[in-house]
């Protein structure tokens, strides 16, 4: 089985997509926010394959936020 997922593998480096915009454009969709505020924590869903993401907002000179997919250990930079 393998573990692509084509229509959400940009979220995987996409530190500039706005969570929001994109459940807009429909392509995922909010399941559940943490409270308002500048560091907020998103719970998200693909709408074409179910992958889902925990997305952290992430305040800063620009605002970002880290799309990290559940079920998947985080990758070292090292």
């Amino acid at each position: 089985m393998s573990d692509r997922h084509p229509c959400c593998d940009p979220y995987r480096d996409g530190d500039r997509t706005d969570p929001n915009d994109e459940q807009r454009a429909g392509r995922v969709r909010i399941v559940e926010t943490s409270e308002p505020g500048w560091s907020m924590t998103y719970r998200i869903e693909c709408t074409t394959c179910a992958r889902r993401f925990t997305v952290k907002q992430i305040d800063g000179p620009a605002l970002r936020w880290a799309w990290v997919p559940q079920g998947e250990k985080r990758r070292r930079v090292h």
